[in-house]
């Protein structure tokens, strides 16, 4: 059973203009240690953005929006040996995912030359 779709675009000027690659304290704000480290010397504007899409549309399936006690480190974005994309929650945003009762993470990234986007589906495959 769907529990919500997300879907989120970012434009890599914005993160360009917003200087998310240049100033650490913004990326620890963003993005997990994780995530920073596994970061590309190329293409940073695409890695980033496309992360930072799925954390927005993961945030839309769950209804919510960054409101008290919701960081976006909470939502780690890993990519597996075969290329999937998988979310790993924590903290706030976990606990609402199981309220939710949330088993799965469906994540499409994708890329142009001027932005990234993201669609997500939250499923409870416990109930089909």
């Amino acid at each position: 059973m769907i529990i919500g779709v997300g879907c989120d675009i970012v434009e890599h000027e914005i993160t360009t203009k917003l200087e998310w690659f240049d100033n650490s304290s913004i990326l620890k704000r963003l993005f997990s240690l994780s995530e920073i480290e596994k970061s590309p010397v190329k293409n940073q504007e695409k890695y980033f953005s496309g992360r930072f899409a799925v954390k927005e549309a993961i945030l839309k399936c769950l209804n919510t929006g960054m409101e008290d006690g919701i960081s976006l480190t909470q939502i780690e974005i890993i990519k597996t040996e075969s290329g999937t994309v998988k979310a790993l929650l924590t903290g706030q945003v976990k606990k609402i995912a199981d309220l939710k009762n949330i088993t799965d993470w469906h994540i499409s990234i994708s890329h142009s030359n001027h932005s990234s986007i993201a669609f997500v589906i939250a499923e409870n495959r416990k109930l089909d």
